[in-house]
């Protein structure tokens, strides 16, 4: 399967090659000279065209069964939608060519259809699925050793985990890409990486470091002669002095932009080269011009289907007619924004709600169809023994009666083995039943969580930040300056409590640093509560566990150290993680008031922390004495 095609494309001879194809039998070579004419008109820049040339193309392979044809012509089609900017339409041609390239053993062409999977959802605004695609595309390149192609979609993954905010792994992933292609002496590809690292150092406040990359890009990109490239990186710099208030130099790199996306539009570019051209004006008070720029991009976000980016201008866009006293459409736009974003966290929402439950119920079939099939065999099984019972007694009843009452004794205690075994099986299975449902409960509570913190975070701490910027600006009299003061306090106070919230709910450092990073920043916390606390980290890492056990692990952790700040009175904490073999010990000491487990024994933390660990098929064993504190001891399987 082919990932791109250099063709040759003439400028000519579109009426010719029609003509021949309107003469020639439906058959294998009339399939090429629709791929011909496609070609042609891939040349010429006619989307709408090639679109229409390869439907007739594939409608002709699947007549004739052509698996050859079918190959090329679903790609073409896929591919020519992309173009004509109707991602959403090229997803399934990406698809059925997916499930075809898998059914033929084409690996590399799998793979390149992912990455073509992942582009589209990425356009779409779904980086869950996006990044699904990349990272099997990423597996399967990683086993062919197929370098070049292993350092773009690196790139796309970075991409995606940039767009995340997942700052941290967005670098790691560049800098390896960036590896690669140093040694394949990909000077496109090397600027590439060096322009994303300089995007992601941006987020991190690394603004030299981020503006040496790009201009170290910028120059590789000239030498190659790359001009939409050279482009994108002046986007990239605009955002970044945008960011850092030089609206000089922003305005400058935006409109350098904009010299190339005006004539040649882009997807994934135009939109936001006009979005940050808007903001520059913003800066400026030029209210009108940023107006007339946030309309520009809030069209072709429309028309190319961007949401996310959508909901940025609808917002932006309101801010601007407000400044210049049209309040009416003003308020139509924020409403259309509340939508548009109610929509998007309903779709997130759904989506994770439907993946959680085909899971379930898939899990939970096959438990059922298990089960009766066991149940199934034992009944067959004791029937046949009675079969067989009847037809010995029938033939040897008076000659070996002794003999026949010693086989049906040794008969009847294989059966109560057997009988045992099953029933045995069928409690294993029954177990597993309600280990996958409390599965499904935590999964689904860590993703509520990880919602409501990211609404927290991205809604909330955004209006609460708004609502302080728009007091400082304020001008008060003298005689209200403490009345000023104390509403600016606690406007600070309930941002502060909005961001500890969110974080409590789902703490960035779990996802940054691992299980190890989560518990340092849990501790540092306890600290500045008062409590003296001492963490103690031996031989566990986080590369080899998987998230849901490190996510539960760091639940508990929780849970315990919780409840020693709100009910032990302690005034020193030990929290010890310590990894032998297969096993992860967890002990937490303090030295608080001490309680009665029978009588804490039905506490909601409690009862959490033994489901949690009853999931991670652990053990745990509660020490405490009455004024003298309490050690809890966890033992985890890896």
């Amino acid at each position: 399967m082919l990932t791109c095609f250099a063709f040759e494309g003439q400028t000519s001879g579109v009426d010719s090659l029609q003509a021949v194809i309107a003469a020639a039998p439906d058959d294998t070579a009339k399939v090429w000279l629709y791929r011909d004419l496609y070609k042609t008109y891939y040349s010429l820049n006619q989307p709408e065209e090639m679109i229409r040339v390869a439907g007739k193309g594939l409608d002709l392979s699947r007549k004739l069964n052509y698996p050859k044809g079918l190959d090329y012509m679903i790609f073409y089609m896929a591919t020519a939608l992309d173009i004509a900017g109707r991602g959403d339409e090229a997803i399934p041609f990406y698809e059925e060519g997916l499930a075809q390239s898998r059914r033929s053993g084409d690996e590399s062409g799998a793979a390149d259809y992912h990455i073509n999977l992942g582009v589209a959802h990425f356009h779409r605004g779904d980086l869950e699925l996006a990044l699904t695609n990349y990272l099997g595309a990423l597996d399967i390149y990683e086993r062919l050793d197929e370098k070049e192609k292993l350092a773009k979609v690196l790139n796309n993954i970075g991409i995606v985990y940039r767009t995340q905010e997942r700052y941290q792994q967005a670098e790691g992933i560049y800098q390896r890409s960036f590896q690669l292609k140093k040694e394949l002496n990909d000077s496109l590809g090397m600027a590439a990486s060096l322009q994303n690292l300089g995007a992601v150092y941006s987020m991190l406040e690394y603004n030299d470091r981020a503006i040496d990359h790009i201009e170290q890009a910028l120059a590789l990109y000239r030498k190659v002669n790359s001009p939409k490239d050279v482009a994108s990186c002046y986007i990239t710099l605009g955002e970044i002095y945008l960011k850092n208030e030089k609206i000089s130099q922003a305005e400058s790199s935006f409109e350098q932009a904009w010299q190339f996306f005006k004539t040649n539009p882009s997807v994934t570019y135009s939109p936001n080269v006009l979005h940050g051209l808007g903001r520059v004006a913003m800066h400026r008070k030029n209210f009108a011009k940023a107006e007339t720029y946030f309309r520009q991009s809030l069209a072709l976000s429309r028309d190319f289907e961007q949401k996310e980016i959508r909901l940025r201008l609808l917002n932006n866009l309101a801010e601007s007619l407000h400044q210049q006293g049209k309040n009416a459409e003003a308020f139509l736009l924020k409403n259309e924004a509340y939508a548009l974003r109610d929509s998007l966290t309903e779709e997130k929402r759904l989506s994770l709600l439907e993946e959680m439950q085909t899971r379930f119920e898939v899990k939970q079939k096959e438990d059922e169809l298990r089960i009766s099939q066991l149940e199934l065999q034992e009944r067959t099984r004791q029937r046949n023994g009675l079969i067989f019972g009847a037809v010995f007694l029938g033939l040897l009843a008076l000659a070996v009666f002794f003999l026949l009452r010693n086989r049906i004794q040794a008969n009847k205690k294989i059966a109560a083995q057997h009988a045992e075994i099953q029933r045995q099986q069928i409690q294993q299975l029954q177990q597993e039943k309600k280990l996958t449902a409390l599965s499904s409960m935590l999964e689904g509570q860590e993703q509520e969580r990880m919602r409501i913190a990211h609404d927290l975070h991205d809604s909330l701490g955004g209006l609460l930040a708004s609502v302080r910027a728009h007091f400082n600006s304020l001008n008060g009299n003298a005689a209200q300056q403490p009345l000023f003061e104390k509403t600016d306090q606690l406007i600070n106070e309930a941002y502060g409590e909005v961001r500890r919230i969110s974080h409590n709910m789902m703490p960035r450092a779990l996802t940054l640093a691992g299980l190890p990073g989560a518990l340092e920043d849990l501790a540092r916390n306890l600290r500045q509560q008062g409590l003296s606390c001492e963490l103690e980290i031996i031989g566990l890492t986080s590369e080899n566990l998987p998230q849901a056990r490190a996510v539960n692990i760091y639940r508990i952790v929780q849970e315990l150290t919780n409840n020693v700040l709100k009910h032990a009175e302690a005034k020193n904490l030990l929290i010890q993680l310590i990894q032998q073999n297969d096993k992860i010990i967890i002990i937490v000491e303090d030295d608080g008031k001490g309680f009665k487990l029978a009588e804490a024994r039905q506490g909601l933390g409690l009862s959490s922390i033994h489901s949690r660990v009853e999931f991670l098929q652990g053990s745990i064993n509660w020490d405490s004495v009455t004024g003298e504190g309490t050690t809890v001891s966890i033992r985890v399987p890896v």
